[in-house]
C-alpha cells in the first residue's frame, strides 16, 4: 500500500536520527555549564575592568575640575585688568561642597548662590572635592615647592590663601585699607579627591608673574 510505504519511511529516518544523536532528542539551546562558564568569564573580566574604569572616571573629573579652577583664575587675574581695581579668588566650602568664585577685591566671603548671577564667575567642583588645607596625613603627598613650581627658591608661597589680582594682573594678598594690591609672592591651593575609598590630591598654583598651573599627585610625584 502506498500509504505503508511512506509510513515505513518516515519510521526509517527517525530511527535513522535517533541513532546519529545517541538516542536522544537534539538540543539547540546551551548547556548548563555552558552558560557557568561564559558568566564566570564575564565575572573574571568585569573584576579587571571596574577598578581600571573607576580610576578612569576619577581621572576625568579631577582634571575637569582643575580645568574650570585654572579658568576662574584666568577669569579673576582679567577681570582685574579689565575693571582697573584688585579682584579677589575665593576659595571657600560652601553647603558641604567646594566652590570657587569671584568678587571685587573688597566683598566678603559669602558663599554663592548655585545659580546665581551676580558674580563675575564662579565653579563648583563634584562632591568629591574638599579643600582641607595643605596635604597631611598617611598617604599625604609632600607640599609643592616653590622651586618645582616656579624653578626658584626665593619666592614666598602662600598655601591655600585666597589670592587677589591687582590692575596690572599679577597675584597679591589682601592690601591694607587704601593700600595698592602689590605683589609679593605665589600662591598654591589643594584639593583633595576621595571616591570609592580613594584619595587623590591635587593643586592649583599662581606664579608672581601671574601664570596658573593645576598639579596632579600621581602616587610618587607632582605632575601637570
Amino acid at each position: 500500500m502506498p500509504n505503508e510505504h511512506r509510513l515505513t519511511t518516515c519510521d526509517d529516518a527517525l530511527l535513522h536520527r535517533a541513532e546519529h544523536d545517541g538516542g536522544r532528542p537534539s538540543s539547540a539551546g546551551f548547556s548548563i555549564v555552558e552558560l557557568l562558564v561564559v558568566l564566570a568569564i564575564v565575572l573574571v573580566v568585569s573584576a579587571f575592568a571596574i577598578p581600571t574604569l573607576t580610576t578612569t572616571i576619577d581621572g576625568i573629573r579631577l582634571r575637569g575640575a582643575l580645568g574650570s579652577a585654572s579658568n576662574i583664575a584666568q577669569r579673576c587675574r582679567m577681570q582685574a585688568i579689565k575693571r582697573n581695581t584688585y579682584q579677589r579668588l575665593h576659595f571657600s566650602t560652601c553647603g558641604n561642597r567646594v566652590v570657587l568664585f569671584v568678587t571685587d577685591g573688597t566683598d566678603a566671603a559669602a558663599c554663592p548662590a548655585v545659580a546665581g548671577n551676580s558674580l563675575s564667575s564662579q565653579t563648583w567642583p563634584g562632591t568629591q572635592f574638599s579643600i582641607p588645607g595643605t596635604p597631611t596625613g598617611a598617604g599625604a603627598p609632600p607640599v609643592l615647592t616653590n622651586t618645582l613650581m616656579w624653578g626658584t627658591s626665593t619666592v614666598t608661597v602662600y598655601s591655600n590663601t585666597d589670592p587677589y589680582f591687582n590692575s596690572r594682573g599679577l597675584p597679591c594678598q589682601v592690601p591694607a585699607a587704601g593700600a595698592a594690591c602689590g605683589m609679593t609672592g605665589g600662591f598654591v591651593y589643594y584639593y583633595r579627591y576621595q571616591n570609592a575609598g580613594h584619595t587623590r590630591w591635587a593643586a592649583t598654583s599662581i606664579s608672581p608673574a601671574g601664570r596658573v598651573e593645576t598639579w596632579i599627585w600621581n602616587g610618587t610625584a607632582w605632575g601637570n
